[in-house]
C-alpha cells in the first residue's frame, strides 16, 4: 500500500535540485535517487542528477547521467550541450565507448581542446590500442591512418601521453628514412607533422634525426634544385622537426587532396603564418607602450617570442546576463541586495593580459556585455587572440588593443568598467599589487573584479625548480628546455624535481617555458590575498576553483562559513590539501562602495594600425 504522505518523483526531484544548489549534497543525492528508483523514466529526475554530480565535481558519473538521457530522451532541454561540456572535463573513459562523441567535438571545434587532451589520450591508449611498444608493420599504420580520432587528436591537441609520444617518435624516424619500411601515406605524415608543432618541437631528436633536419632544410632553402614532386614529402619532413618555409608549404596542395590532413597542414604551416603576419593589432592611445619597467620589457620580450597558449577550439557557448555569470561562479554566495541592486544585465569589460585570446573569448560566448576590451603587452599574443576571435565569429564582440596595465592610468579614464578581469597576469609583474591598483582604478563604483593569482603552496615543485635551475644558470633557449625536459624524463636530474614529470605542461615546449623559465613569477597565500583587497577597499566574494569537490571539502570542514569567504580558513584547508589551487587561485571581489553600474558611454578609445583613433562602442 503507498504510502499518502510520500512525496511524489516530481517533489523530491524538485527538493533534491534545491538541496543541490544550496550544497546540502548528502541530502541532493538520496532525493533524487529516490526519484529515479521510483520513476527511472523520468526525464527531470535523470537531468537534475546529472547537474547534481557537475556541481559536485564527478564529471564522469555526469555524463553517464546526460548519455542515458540522450538515450532515453533525445533532445531534452540543455542536455547536448552539457553532454559536450563533460566530455572535455572528463579525467577518465566512462564504460560507454565515445569515441565517436569525441571525433563529433574535434570535427566542430566544440571542444577545449588544452582541457580535452588527457581524455582523448587515455581513450586512445585503452580502447584503441595505441601503445609504445606496439608493432608498426604496413597493416598497423594503415589502420593508425584511418583512425579518426587518432588523426584529429595529432592536428587538434598538444599530446600529453608518453606512450602516444613514443608511436609519434617512432613513426617520425620512419618518415625520416631511418627505420626500415615504406613511406607514410602523405595525410598521416601532415597530421604528423602537426601534432609535433602542437608541442611546438618540445620533443627532441636524436643526433642522426638533426642531420636529416638539416639536409631537408638545406633541400628547401638553398640553391639547390629540389627534383619535381618530391617538394611536398621535403616539407612534411622538415615539419616533423621545424617549421618549415611557408613558400614551399604552398607545393604541398596538389597532394592527395582527398585527404584533410593535407588541408589542415597548408592551413597550419602557410595560411596561418600569413594571416598572423597581415593582423592589424591596435594599440591604446600611443603606437608602443610607454612604460620603461625593466620586468615587463622582459615578459614582453618573451611573449613576442613565444605566445601562449596555441588553443583550438573552445566548449559551445552559453551565454548569460552578469547576474547569473556571477550566480553560476560564486554558488555559495549569498550577496546582499545593496550589492546586487544595481548589477548591470550588459556590464563593460576590461580583460588585462589576455594572451591569445582564449580567456577574452570565452568571457564573450559566457556573459553578454555591452563591451569588451581585451589588453595584452605582447603584438604576437594579440595577432593571434584576434584572428581566433574571427574565427569563432566573435570578432565584433571582442576589441582587441596592445598596452601595458601600467600605462592605463594616461589611457584610460578612471571608473571606465563593471567588470575587470585579470587571471595569470599580475604575478608576471614586479610589483602585483601597485598593477592590481591601476586596474582597480578603473571600477566604477560597486564594481567586480575576477583575479588569478599563482598559489605559493601549490606551486612549491615548480618554485624549488626555477631556484634549482637559476642556480645552475641553466639557459632558456627551446634547446636548453628540450634539454632539461629529457633529463627530468630520464631521471638524471635532482629527485626533488621527479614531481614535474606528471605536470601536462610538459609537453609543450612555451608552456613549459612558461611554468619553469618564465621571466617573471610572483607567488601568494590566502593571508596575502586579504591584505591586498583590504588595501584596495575590495570585499572579497569567493574562489571559483577548477575543482568543485574543493568548494565541497570547505563546506564539510567549516560549515560555520556557509559562503566560504573566509581566507584565513581557505589557508588551512589549503595546508590540508596542498595541490587545491594547482592551476593558481581564482576568485571574485567588489568594490562594495554604492553606485549604479553602466551609467554612461564606454569611454575607450583604440588606435588602430594606421594611427586613426577608433572609439570602443557601447
Amino acid at each position: 500500500m503507498t504510502d499518502p504522505i510520500a512525496p511524489s518523483p516530481a517533489e523530491l526531484t524538485r527538493r533534491g535540485a534545491a538541496f543541490s544548489r544550496a550544497w546540502r549534497m548528502k541530502e541532493a543525492y538520496a532525493d533524487l535517487t529516490a526519484a529515479l528508483r521510483l520513476a527511472p523514466d523520468d526525464p527531470e529526475a535523470r537531468y537534475q542528477m546529472g547537474r547534481h554530480h557537475m556541481r559536485n565535481g564527478h564529471v564522469e558519473m555526469a555524463l553517464i547521467a546526460f548519455h542515458e538521457l540522450r538515450r532515453r530522451t533525445p533532445g531534452y532541454r540543455d542536455v547536448a550541450a552539457r553532454f559536450e561540456t563533460c566530455l572535455g572535463r572528463l579525467r577518465f573513459p566512462p564504460p560507454f565507448d565515445i569515441t565517436a562523441d569525441l571525433i563529433a567535438a574535434l570535427d566542430t571545434g566544440q571542444i577545449d581542446d588544452l582541457q580535452a587532451a588527457r581524455i582523448i589520450a587515455r581513450v586512445l591508449t585503452r580502447r584503441h590500442g595505441i601503445a609504445a611498444d606496439m608493432a608498426l608493420d604496413d597493416t598497423r599504420i594503415a589502420t593508425i591512418t584511418s583512425n579518426r580520432l587518432f588523426r584529429l587528436y595529432l592536428r587538434m591537441c598538444r599530446n600529453i601521453d608518453p606512450a602516444i609520444e613514443a608511436v609519434m617518435r617512432r613513426l617520425r624516424r620512419r618518415a625520416a628514412g631511418l627505420e626500415p619500411g615504406p613511406a607514410l601515406p602523405a595525410g598521416l605524415l601532415a597530421d604528423l607533422a602537426i601534432g609535433f608543432a602542437n608541442g611546438d618541437y618540445v620533443v627532441d631528436w636524436p643526433a642522426d634525426e638533426a642531420a636529416v633536419a638539416d639536409r631537408l632544410r638545406t633541400a628547401l632553402t638553398g640553391a639547390e634544385a629540389v627534383v619535381p614532386g618530391a617538394v611536398s614529402s621535403l616539407v612534411m619532413t622538415l615539419a616533423l622537426y621545424e617549421a618549415p618555409p611557408v613558400a614551399a608549404v604552398a607545393q604541398t596542395r596538389s597532394t592527395a587532396a582527398d585527404d584533410d590532413g593535407i588541408a589542415a597542414f597548408i592551413a597550419r604551416f602557410h595560411d596561418e603564418p600569413l594571416a598572423l603576419a597581415a593582423e592589424p593589432v591596435a594599440t591604446l592611445g600611443r603606437a608602443e607602450p610607454a612604460t620603461t619597467d625593466a620586468v615587463s620589457a622582459r615578459v614582453r620580450r618573451q611573449y613576442e617570442m613565444a605566445p601562449y597558449p596555441r588553443w583550438r577550439g573552445l566548449l559551445p557557448p552559453a551565454v548569460r546576463d552578469f547576474r547569473e555569470t556571477l550566480a553560476r561562479s560564486l554558488p555559495l554566495a549569498d550577496l546582499p541586495a545593496s550589492v546586487t541592486r544595481h548589477l548591470p544585465a550588459r556590464p563593460d569589460i576590461l580583460i588585462a593580459g589576455c594572451g591569445t585570446g582564449r580567456h577574452p573569448a570565452r568571457r564573450a560566448r559566457a556573459t553578454t556585455c555591452r563591451s569588451l576590451l581585451a589588453i595584452d603587452i605582447s603584438h604576437a599574443s594579440l595577432a593571434y587572440a584576434a584572428l581566433k576571435a574571427r574565427e569563432l565569429g566573435l570578432a565584433d564582440e571582442i576589441r582587441f588593443a596592445r598596452a601595458d596595465i601600467l600605462d592605463l592610468p594616461a589611457l584610460l579614464p578612471p571608473a571606465s568598467f563593471d567588470l575587470v578581469e585579470a587571471v595569470g597576469v599580475l604575478h608576471h609583474m614586479d610589483d602585483a599589487f601597485r598593477g592590481w591598483q591601476v586596474l582597480r582604478d578603473l571600477l566604477r563604483p560597486g564594481g567586480w573584479m575576477r583575479i588569478g593569482l599563482y598559489s605559493r603552496t601549490a606551486r612549491r615543485h615548480i618554485t624549488r625548480a626555477r631556484v634549482w635551475l637559476a642556480d645552475r644558470n641553466w639557459g632558456k633557449t627551446p634547446e636548453d628546455i628540450r634539454r632539461f625536459r629529457r633529463e627530468l624524463i630520464a631521471g638524471r636530474l635532482d629527485p626533488a624535481l621527479d614531481p614535474l614529470a606528471a605536470f601536462a605542461d610538459l609537453h609543450n615546449l612555451n608552456h613549459l617555458r612558461d611554468l619553469l623559465f618564465h621571466e617573471q613569477e610572483l607567488t601568494f597565500t590566502p593571508e596575502m590575498i586579504r591584505d591586498h583587497l583590504d588595501r584596495l577597499g575590495l570585499t572579497f566574494a569567493g574562489f571559483s576553483p577548477s575543482q568543485p569537490e574543493i568548494l565541497y571539502a570547505y563546506r564539510q570542514r567549516f560549515p560555520e562559513d556557509p559562503t566560504a569567504t573566509d581566507l584565513d580558513r581557505w589557508a588551512a584547508l589549503e595546508a590540508d590539501h596542498p595541490d587545491a589551487f594547482l592551476g593558481m587561485y581564482q576568485f571574485w571581489c567588489y568594490d562594495p562602495r554604492q553606485g549604479d553600474m553602466s551609467t554612461g558611454e564606454s569611454a575607450v578609445r583604440i588606435q588602430s594600425s594606421g594611427g586613426r583613433s577608433v572609439h570602443l562602442p557601447g
